[in-house]
């Protein structure tokens, strides 16, 4: 008995002898990442003690699952997960990112309770720096002729909303299933960061129309804006947009107002004279003043 009591008295007292495994954890990583549009983006998780448990990858915006464990599940081919073996790294890894990619991701272990650690991509816009970029699109018209209309180049007012139509004639039967739109080099959806833009798309037999909305606009939304079917062809227009509201009304209408020229403003009070001289003092007297005379 005495005996007995000795061993267990040892096994409770003697560490890590009678102790549970310890459960998978998150391995302290940077939750931003920050990367330049077109470039690779990695994002890390590391899961210690993950035994036979699961990593997954989702966008947190939309509950959408990318990877779960080594298989990707998301239809587009730039993600993809890595895992070198006998590590505990899990890294997503994008391939020619994208400004919408741009957002939060979590990493998650199926655990009990399950655990989850975010991530915050940050994807640099090439159209922050140069907004008057033109996106590379496709040359070839495929006998589509795009066109904006309005002037090639508007000055619209801040606070007011910028509206773009771009039509695209096409044969009958062979136009675009798509338009996508771009302010620079970024292309802009209900996703973009910006918000406030909406998209309309009309299709007849031969012509489809394109409609870009941008509602309260700021001079950071100056730039070049273009549309692009997905049949080919563009077309473009510049937009600045501006706090000087008389300037910016003026320019937007098209209309130069010129300054009256010096000899006008200087002959204005000659005219005046001359007609109070006719009015009141007979005719030679009037015009016997040599300096005024000359003037006519």
């Amino acid at each position: 008995m005495r005996t007995f009591a000795f061993t267990l008295l040892l096994a409770v007292t003697t560490p890590g002898w009678c102790s549970w495994p310890a459960g998978p954890a998150f391995v302290h990583a940077p939750v931003n990442v920050t990367v330049s549009e077109g470039s690779h983006a990695f994002l890390p998780c590391r899961v210690a003690n993950l035994g036979d448990r699961s990593v997954t990858w989702l966008r947190r915006r939309r509950l959408h699952i990318i990877t779960a464990g080594l298989l990707t599940y998301s239809p587009d081919d730039r993600y993809r997960v890595l895992h070198p073996p006998d590590t505990d790294e899990w890294t997503l890894h994008i391939k020619r990112t994208r400004p919408g990619d741009a957002g939060w991701y979590e990493c998650q272990v199926n655990s009990d309770p399950k655990i989850t650690t975010p991530v915050l991509l940050v994807v640099r816009d090439k159209s922050l720096d140069d907004p008057f970029h033109m996106p590379e699109v496709a040359s070839d018209n495929n006998n589509t002729q795009v066109r904006i209309e309005g002037a090639g180049e508007r000055y619209i007012q801040q606070g007011s909303i910028l509206a773009v139509n771009c039509t695209a004639n096409h044969p009958s039967g062979g136009g675009p299933q798509a338009v996508v739109w771009y302010r620079g080099a970024a292309r802009l959806d209900y996703d973009s960061p910006r918000g406030g833009i909406e998209l309309q798309t009309e299709k007849a037999p031969q012509a489809t129309m394109s409609r870009l909305r941008l509602s309260s606009v700021t001079p950071r939304d100056s730039g070049r804006y273009t549309c692009h079917p997905d049949t080919g062809g563009y077309a473009s227009v510049l937009v600045h947009v501006q706090s000087d509201q008389p300037r910016a009304a003026v320019q937007q209408s098209g209309q130069n107002t010129a300054a009256p020229s010096p000899v006008a403003a200087s002959a204005s009070p000659l005219l005046l004279l001359l007609a109070v001289c006719l009015a009141h003092l007979p005719p030679p007297l009037c015009l016997s003043g040599g300096a005024l005379a000359s003037a006519f």
